[in-house]
């Protein structure tokens, strides 16, 4: 039976007076405090290769870090089966989640992994040299997170889906819900523009305002979406967990 996520959760995982779920831009800021996540799968990684590990991760980990919010739904309430799962406790000394630590570490094992047949191998022409990250496809985001669960003994998938706006809250209720639009243009409660850029941006489904705007996690902040004004692309996929935490 698939497990269904908690909708006050979202309360916890998306805290209006603290972290309103993971931000990707973190890791760069402080290189040292991550040292250690990158060292396990290069522990001969320099000074310099860790700044820019860290600056690509910060220019195309929107996709990774919103998969790692639903993972923190999923989870809360079960710090112990975290720990024991990934290694990483769930919150850090000062009592904030742990969102940057999982999400290095989904993309330091899974970044540029891609599936052919029922096979996995890494593309070593998707990051060039000097260039903001590529970022994460339909295609990619789907192989990676269900790799990096596998790996980890939990069963979840990442499905594509089609929904109406008046249907996200109903459809939450199945499991955590992640939207990507290009061109990037994010807005306030009032509908305002506070965002815009001509590339992709994957982000967290946090609910619906009652002014019909999808309200979104990006950047460890509240925005909101507005749906069918995206002229490249814009869709929805959802994260279905097949195991209930006891069983973890």
């Amino acid at each position: 039976m698939d497990k269904k996520v908690d909708l006050k959760n979202y309360q916890c995982v998306f805290n209006e007076k603290g972290f309103f779920g993971g931000d990707q831009r973190l890791p760069e800021k402080d290189p040292l405090k991550y040292t250690d996540i990158l060292k396990k799968y290069d522990k001969y990684i320099s000074d310099e290769q860790t700044v820019d590990f860290l600056k690509h991760f910060c220019s195309e980990g929107c996709g990774y870090v919103a998969l790692v919010n639903s993972i923190f739904l999923y989870f809360y309430g079960y710090e112990d089966a975290f720990y024991k799962t990934f290694g990483y406790a769930m919150y850090d000394e000062a009592g904030n989640m742990n969102f940057s630590q999982l999400a290095l570490d989904f993309y330091c094992a899974t970044d540029n992994h891609k599936g052919f047949l029922f096979f996995d191998y890494v593309d070593p022409y998707e990051d060039k040299p000097n260039k903001p990250g590529f970022g994460t496809t339909i295609e990619t985001s789907k192989w990676r997170f269900e790799l990096y669960m596998k790996k980890h003994g939990i069963h979840a998938k990442l499905n594509p889906i089609i929904v109406g706006v008046q249907d996200i809250k109903k459809r939450m209720e199945k499991g955590p819900i992640i939207v990507s639009v290009r061109p990037t243009i994010l807005y306030d409660i009032k509908g305002n523009i506070t965002n815009e850029t001509e590339g992709g941006h994957t982000m967290s489904v946090v609910g619906v305002s009652e002014n019909g705007l999808v309200r979104v996690s990006s950047w460890g902040q509240e925005y909101y979406v507005k749906s069918g004004t995206y002229a490249k692309y814009e869709y929805y996929q959802q994260v279905i967990f097949r195991d209930t935490l006891e069983t973890v």
